[in-house]
């Protein structure tokens, strides 16, 4: 029923909240979201935009809402982000960070106005260690990534090889 790009989406970045947030909080985002792209408040192009918008974020909501699949989208969610203890916000592909030359570094912006920052060797040594020792980890055959932590916040992401 749900195509893969929305199951892929992070339900709590949809709702622009973070897994930390009460239902009660959850709930003020969704309501604030719906009201903003819902297609009747729309024309034209924007219309169409705001339908898809609109049917992620009240997707989303359909799920965190409801305490029992909240907890299971946790659990699956937790599980996807490489079981580590730390909040992972998303997913993030290489080839969608910046390149910085001078630097030899790749950037991400992250949503708190700081940056995740992963250097050149760093994204070399991850995806040799991973293809190596750790096949049996991989999925479908690719490398597994990395996580790096934002310079600001306590976010991170899980940096990947697309």
């Amino acid at each position: 029923e749900m195509c893969a790009s929305s199951s892929e989406k992070d339900l709590y970045g949809v709702l622009g909240a973070s897994p930390s947030e009460s239902t009660e909080e959850l709930r003020r985002r969704y309501q604030h979201l719906v009201l903003k792209c819902h297609p009747d408040r729309l024309s034209g192009h924007e219309t169409e935009v705001g339908l898809k918008r609109f049917l992620e974020v009240d997707a989303a909501w359909k799920i965190l809402s409801d305490k029992n699949k909240r907890r299971d989208y946790d659990l699956q969610r937790r599980a996807r982000d490489l079981k580590q203890d730390w909040p992972v916000d998303s997913t993030v592909f290489l080839e969608d960070m910046a390149w910085n030359n001078d630097e030899r570094l790749y950037t991400h912006c992250c949503r708190c106005g700081g940056a995740f920052i992963i250097d050149e060797e760093e994204v070399q040594e991850e995806t040799l260690r991973s293809s190596s020792q750790e096949e049996a980890e991989t999925v479908g055959g690719q490398s597994r990534g990395v996580i790096v932590c934002c310079d600001t916040c306590s976010l991170s992401v899980y940096v990947k090889k697309g």
